[in-house]
């Protein structure tokens, strides 16, 4: 299905990156991973490298330009192009509002906001001479409704759902497409931490997914690719869900 093309993901040393670049590679997809984790980014490749697969990892601090700048021209330099960007690196801060530091808003911000502002600056300077591209935000549930008790995470994702929207409008003349995908609650390491590691937090959590469950990386990673790929081709500056009916209710 990819054959040939080139795809960063960010955010891609552990859950839904790491399941995301794997899925690409596995439809023969040319990737480049993107973390400030190094241990995690280079574990990937190198999954992907035994399995057979072209990658390269690239550290990155998203929040920082220059190093978006690097991370877009390595998968231009590295193999020639660049056709999907996947903007997944995220946090959550789960502090009341009213208890929340600023230096814990701004942080919530530059890594779940302007990060996608600035991949996306860069990745767009290598698609618009191409004529084509597309670009993958992960959003959440919670840009589309008000998880209770955590305003800033909600209001952050609000935003990367206006950014894709904008950025659908604005470059679909050079036949640039985006989307986002918005999950629910995913059995990712991120999801364990925020439960306390606790099994039965988790097993709490599930029911608020009317399909009874926690989603996977690879539910939500399936929805990106198809995105992503020309099956979806008159798609663009759209959330899909994949919430397990979360936002039916």
């Amino acid at each position: 299905m990819f054959q040939d093309k080139v795809v960063i993901v960010t955010g891609a040393a552990s859950g839904i990156g790491r399941q995301t670049a794997i899925e690409f590679a596995r439809q023969s997809a040319k990737v480049v991973v993107a973390d400030i984790d190094e241990k995690g980014g280079n574990d990937t490749v190198a999954q992907l490298k035994d399995d057979g697969h072209e990658a390269v990892f690239v550290t990155t601090d998203l929040t920082v330009e220059a190093d978006c700048a690097h991370l877009v021209a390595t998968a231009a330099e590295t193999f020639g192009r660049l056709d999907i960007l996947v903007n997944n690196a995220g946090i959550e801060v789960t502090t009341p509002l009213h208890e929340l530091p600023e230096h814990e808003w701004d942080r919530l911000v530059d890594t779940n906001l302007k990060s996608m502002f600035l991949c996306s600056k860069h990745a767009l300077r290598q698609m618009m001479p191409a004529a084509g591209g597309s670009i993958v935000n992960v959003c959440s549930v919670s840009g589309l409704v008000a998880w209770p008790g955590i305003a800033a995470y909600n209001a952050t994702k609000g935003g990367v759902l206006m950014l894709t929207k904008s950025l659908a409008t604005d470059y679909a003349q050079y036949n640039i497409r985006a989307n986002c995908v918005c999950p629910s609650i995913i059995d990712t390491p991120m999801t364990d931490v925020s439960n306390g590691h606790d099994a039965a937090v988790k097993a709490e959590k599930a029911k608020l997914n009317p399909i009874g469950r926690l989603g996977t990386p690879e539910d939500v990673a399936h929805a990106i690719l198809f995105l992503a790929s020309d099956k979806s081709s008159f798609i663009t500056g759209t959330a899909l869900t994949v919430d397990g009916g979360y936002t039916a209710i």
